[in-house]
Parts: structure tokens; sequence; C-alpha cells
């Protein structure tokens, strides 16, 4: 038996029975210590616990009797006399009814490929992590808001598979997807659940192990392998985490003591009809423990940057009610949470998705909010989807689809996305989404993420739409990788390049991302030739660009915008040029601002505007006159 001396003492239990605990993976679960192998887990109001342990070498079971903590009767543990590396284990719980459970660990920190699910005894790791990766940990980067921010979403079991049809491991993912993300121009990739999970085609969101990297890929120390190459080339990188709802597998969390233990008490709550998972109950104090121990363990274990939050509607509003009322006890936990990482991991970035708008998600606790950095903004990739799946000739009259968003924007601070979730299930690519011909597909992708880019807001995409993939996402071998073997999609790949480039080098647009001084319309209304205008702005007057998107597949040979200033205005970036696909040619193009106002300016410009484009000008401080 453990001594509760060198272990759980009272006032670790009290922490971890009254929500304030955030390593309970230390003191829970299995752990190797000399020749010995401790097992402790949470079971309350069940009549014994056993911990079943498999060498896989033979396959013979032993059964080992666990006994109640001498300070906690919730609380079970056992001191096994050996050193159990690599074993597989599992409790077998007796209810009160007499019913005999078989669950994994809770706090397990590797677990079996699936279709297997049995727990794994690992080690302590002994990754060493190089000295520069742990400085940057400890240094807080309150200047986020400011600074570009090109998030490349990533499935890892779909993005790219050997010639085999294996996974890639952590390490060859390594290897393949930073220097492509890197060439691509994205600064940050957020993974999807890599949370051990019994499904693949759940995408991993609905999980069973919140302490264990899926074992599809490779082993701890090969994510970490991963995150540190990460770092190494200066890609940030998120994990998607789900911290609401969980997977109804009976080997694992639900009923684990027979009875709703993890999973909310009241019925009514309790199951998500729509996703098939269970909601955990937020009310228990050992469940914000676990949830927090977890958000906190990989973090301090794998040196992610930060999370994105999946599926918070169930903690901001109460699940299954139609009148979508706020849910103060979900609420409650998630600013508990925010404030534990915040205050512990101040460098770390928290991302929401939050498809119901709850009030100041992105505002501070203290003044009311839920203590995100950002959050999903699905408003502005509904309507603009909506907008440009309607025929051209159509769009005046959805033109509000356009302009909608800049009326709730700095409510918030947001992150404009394309994700996952609106290329599945019948939807289509981005690509295929768009009206017309093959080629004014690829015209009206570049200029929907052109203006993509010149909105306000952080960016994300999901993997294959850089390159412009054809067919929606399934859970496939891997992406269409063989797309490139045609021009099209070559050329929208060096598109993707060089408009994040452009964007990372111009502060106007991410700099004065969450602030209105940052944005200012030209023109929100031209419906009437489906055109929208706006100047972005940095810190600095030089900084300033103005932007103009035809979405349209009408020529506007001599179209005039106005401008702020009086000077010469130069054509720094188009969607049109012709290495893109498009019919301009790349070459410098000046026009003299002349005092003729127009949309509310001192002074205008007139531009050649191709169908189906975007383009950005910058007054050149250089010139005083066209040459």
């Amino acid at each position: 038996m453990i001594s509760h001396t060198n272990s759980l003492t009272q006032e670790k239990l009290l922490d971890f029975h009254e929500g304030r605990m955030i390593d309970a993976y230390r003191y829970f679960g299995s752990h190797i210590k000399g020749d010995e192998t401790t097992f402790t887990v949470w079971a309350p109001d069940v009549t014994t616990v056993t911990v079943i342990c498999t060498n896989i070498k033979d396959d013979i079971e032993e059964r080992f009797p666990m006994a109640t903590h001498p300070l906690d009767s919730t609380v079970w543990q056992i001191s096994v006399p050996r050193m159990t590396m690599g074993y597989r284990y599992e409790y077998e719980i007796e209810t009160l009814q007499k019913e005999k459970l078989r669950k994994v660990d809770p706090f397990a920190r590797a677990s079996e490929k699936r279709p297997q699910s049995r727990s794994i005894v690992q080690p302590e790791s002994i990754y060493v992590w190089p000295d520069s990766v742990l400085a940057n940990k400890r240094a807080p980067n309150p200047q986020h808001y400011e600074e570009p921010m090109a998030i490349y979403e990533l499935h890892i079991g779909t993005w790219k598979r050997t010639k085999s049809g294996r996974f890639l491991t952590y390490r060859e993912l390594a290897e393949e997807v930073i220097p492509y993300v890197k060439k691509q121009g994205f600064t940050h990739i957020e993974v999807m659940p890599i949370t051990e999970h019994p499904l693949d085609e759940s995408w991993g969101y609905q999980t069973t192990g919140y302490f264990s990297p899926t074992s599809r890929y490779g082993s701890g120390d090969d994510l970490k392998y991963f995150v540190q190459k990460c770092k190494e080339n200066e890609i940030g990188i998120f994990l998607d985490w789900v911290p609401g709802h969980f997977c109804v597998d009976l080997h694992a969390l639900a009923l684990f003591n027979g009875t709703p233990l993890y999973e909310e008490s009241r019925p009514e709550r309790r199951m998500n009809p729509d996703w098939g998972t269970l909601n955990f109950d937020v009310r228990k104090g050992e469940v914000v423990s676990f949830l927090l121990s977890s958000s906190h363990y990989w973090l301090d274990e794998f040196k992610f940057d930060g999370f994105r939050m999946d599926a918070l509607v169930n903690l901001l509003f109460v699940p299954n009610d139609p009148d979508r009322t706020h849910n103060k006890d979900g609420v409650a936990f998630l600013r508990t949470l925010t404030a534990s990482l915040r205050h512990h991991h101040p460098e770390a970035v928290l991302i929401a998705e939050d498809a119901w708008h709850y009030p100041k998600v992105t505002g501070d606790i203290e003044e009311g909010g839920v203590g995100f950095h950002y959050k999903w903004n699905f408003g502005w990739m509904n309507d603009v989807q909506e907008y440009m799946k309607t025929p051209p000739a159509e769009r005046s009259r959805v033109h509000g689809n356009i302009n909608f968003s800049i009326f709730y924007h700095y409510e918030e601070r947001f992150i404009s996305t394309f994700s996952h979730d609106e290329f599945v299930h019948g939807q289509g690519s981005l690509l295929n989404k768009l009206p017309g011909t093959y080629e004014e597909k690829f015209h009206q992708l570049r200029l929907l993420l052109g203006f993509w880019v010149a909105h306000p807001g952080k960016k994300l995409l999901f993997m294959g739409q850089e390159f412009g993939h054809f067919d929606e996402w399934k859970f496939q071998p891997q992406l269409d990788w063989h797309l490139y073997d045609f021009k099209a999609h070559r050329q929208m790949a060096l598109f993707t390049k060089e408009l994040l480039t452009f964007y990372k080098g111009e502060k106007a647009l991410f700099e004065l991302d969450d602030k209105r001084e940052g944005f200012q319309w030209l023109d929100a209304d031209n419906s009437k030739q489906s055109v929208a205008s706006f100047v972005r702005r940095g810190r600095s007057p030089e900084n300033e660009c103005i932007i103009i998107c035809n979405f349209s597949d009408k020529h506007y040979p001599d179209f005039q915008v106005g401008v702020p200033s009086k000077g010469v205005y130069q054509q720094i970036f188009s969607t049109d040029f012709a290495h893109y696909g498009g019919n301009s040619e790349q070459q410098p193009v000046l026009v003299l601002a002349r005092e003729a106002p127009f949309n509310n300016q001192s002074q205008s410009i007139e531009i050649n505007l191709p169908a189906f484009t975007m383009s950005i000008w910058k007054k050149n401080w250089d010139r005083s006159e066209v040459e």
C-alpha cells in the first residue's frame, strides 16, 4: 500500500474533491517507482476495485485487489511489487449492485491501438527538451494580438499516408508536414484531437483518454519530437481539445462506477443526441480537477502553445434547451479553466469554438468575460460561403453577407475560419462550392482567400484548401496530392503561399485586428456591381492599404474608388496575376489620386478591376507623380 505521506495527502485530496487540483495525473493512474508500480483510481460508491495486469509476452492476466486510501474511501490504491513497464491493465470495478465492470484508467498516459482499448503502464518520460523550447514556454507573449496568425488545421491520419497506406508516425510527420506548412506561409498548426479515441471517423472528438496521446501515430516521446521540431522551425502548435463532452463507450468514463460519475447527473442535460456523446458534470469538484489536470498536462508535458477548445456550446448554454439559456455552471467552469491556464501558462493561446454567440467569450474575467483570447467567427464563415455559393448574377441580392460581420467584429477577438466542418457531409470543398466553370472556380477561390486575408481577424484554413482540393474531406487514406500534377492546382498552391507571405509582411492586415481604427469601409453597399472596398490600417500611416474585391463576373476597366489622401497609389497585390492563373501581368501599376471626392474621401483613383479579383493598393510615399 502506498503511504499517504508521500503521495495523496489530506491537502491534496481536498484540492482534488473541491476542483482545485491541476496535476492530478501525478497522483492518479499508474506510476513506476523503482521496482514497484502504483495504481490509484477514484471510484466512489463501489464494493471492490481490482487492477488486472497483463504481460503481453505471455498474455496472462494477474489480478491485484486494491484497497481504499486510509484518508479517503473514494480513492483506491495498490502498489504491485514489480516493475510492469509496458503491461496492459484495466480496473475491474464491482458496483453496489454486484455488477462487475472493466474500465480503462481515466489517467492513463498510454493506451492500446484500436480496436484494443486497455491502458498501458508507462515509465516517466526521459525526453530532454532543448533550452530554447523551455525558455519560450516561460515567456508570455501579450503581443500576439498584433502579430500575423495563419493557422493550418491538420488531421494527422488523413493528411498523408505511407505508400503502404500506414499512418505517418509523429516523427515521420515532423519531417514532412513542418517543411510543407512553413513553405506555404502558415504560422501555426492546429492539430485535430490526438487524445485517445476508439473510432477513426470521430476525427478524435469522442475522447476516451484525456491524458493519452493516441497510439495511432506513435508514443508520447514521438509526439514531443514533433512539437519540438515545430518550435525549432518557428511554427506554433495548438491542440484541439474537448473539455465539454466525452465518448459513450462503456470501457471508458461512461457510467464509470455503474452510475453517472463523470457525466451529468441531470438526465435532461446528460446526452448530446446530435453527437452521441455525454456531457461532463462540471459541478463536481473531482470532474473539474480531472479536466483542469488534462489541460495542464498537455501544456506542461508536451509544450503545446495553446488550445482550440471544441464544442463549447454545451458549456456556455444549457444542453438540449431550445431557448439557449445561459449555462451558469458551464460558464463558471470555463472561467476557472481559463483563469488557471492564464495564471500558470501565460504564454498559452486559448481559442474558443462557440457557434451560438455567447457574449464576451474573449473578454477578461474581471469584466464579466469568459477569458479566451480568440473565438472562431462562425457568422463570417457561414455568411461568406453562402454569398460565394450564390451565382454571380444573383449576388447583389445577398450583398449584406459580405459586409455584415463588421457590425459585430469588434465585440470579440475573432479568427476567420474555413474549418473541417465546412467540407464534410456533402458540403464540398471550398473550390467545389463555387459556381461557374472550372477556370472560374479557381478565380473565385483566389478571390475568396484574398478577402479572407484582407478581412480583420486571424486566419485558419483546413488542410487541402490551400491547393484547391476538389473533393470534400472524407476519412480517406490521404489528401488528393495527385492534384499537384495539374497546373491549376500548382498555381493555387503558389497563390496561397504568396498570399500568406504578403499577409505576414503587411502590418495593416494584422496589427490592429481587434481595433476599430484598423478598418474603414470605403463602399460597403455596392450591391449593384458586387464590389466591396475598404481600408486596413496599421499603427503607422505608411502601412495603410486599400482593398477592392470584385465579386462579380464583370470586368470594370475604369473603376473609381475613394482614397484618404493625394499622391501616387501602387497596386501591391492582385489575385488576377497571370502566374496564379489570372490574366494580369505582375508589374508595377501606378495611378495618381485626383481631387475628385468619392466614397466619403477627398481623393479618388480609377483602376482596372478584372472580374473575380481582389486587389490591394498602397500609397507610394516616394513618388509625387506618375512617371
